[in-house]
């Protein structure tokens, strides 16, 4: 029997866009069981999960490839139904996230992997003399990332990009962070490896990329 493990998406699923890259660098034969916040919504059902003033901005994608803006408060509740319904599955092993955002601690028996904690801890194991680049998805998200991610320590620099726009985004922020910053984090699952190969050519830096990063903590889990 294949091991099987559980994604939740704050979006909705499927995730090819993440989940193929992801699985080509684990080197275990498993089975992927996804799971998305926004999954069997009506258009007005998720329109009502835009933020409100004091919400979190998060960006995710629409199972037809459309990036969509939801508050973080609002769909709370429905990732943790996601992560309930993966938790009652005997067949899963573990449970990740596939969003790089900070969430308060959610109800689950099974090993369940916060990707935020997960990047936190990596970044926080590198000794940054000069500054942290960041890219995340928009610039809406940049001031609350950036007063976040000062608490290691150092300076960040922080500039927003779509994953899901034209790729002459992504090479205009990495311009903008060229000569600037000592390493870069794309705080993302959107960002692939080819945008991460983009960004280091053009800083001539070290480039952690949030897909990458998981998937091979995930290998390690599962060997």
């Amino acid at each position: 029997m294949n091991l099987k493990i559980g994604t939740v998406t704050i979006g909705q699923t499927p995730r090819d866009d993440v989940l193929v890259e992801m699985k080509s660098l684990i080197s275990s034969d498993i089975e992927i069981v996804e799971k998305g916040a926004l999954d069997k919504l009506t258009v007005e059902e998720i329109a009502g999960l835009r933020p409100t003033e004091d919400d979190e901005i998060l960006i995710t994608r629409m199972s037809d490839g459309t990036e969509l803006t939801v508050g973080r408060d609002h769909i709370l509740p429905r990732m943790q139904g996601a992560i309930s319904e993966l938790d009652r599955d005997k067949d899963v092993a573990l449970i990740t996230l596939l969003c790089s955002g900070e969430f308060p601690a959610f109800e689950c028996n099974k090993p369940l992997v916060t990707p935020f904690r997960l990047f936190w801890g990596a970044l926080s194991s590198i000794s940054i003399e000069g500054s942290l680049g960041m890219i995340l998805p928009s610039r809406e998200q940049v001031k609350i990332a950036v007063e976040t991610f000062e608490g290691l320590g150092c300076k960040v620099v922080g500039v927003g990009a779509s994953p899901y726009g034209r790729e002459e985004e992504i090479v205009r922020v990495a311009k903008e962070l060229k000569g600037r910053v000592d390493l870069v984090f794309m705080n993302c699952f959107g960002y692939s490896l080819e945008m991460k190969r983009v960004v280091r050519q053009i800083t001539g830096k070290p480039v952690i990329l949030a897909r990458s990063l998981l998937a091979r903590t995930l290998d390690d889990l599962l060997q």
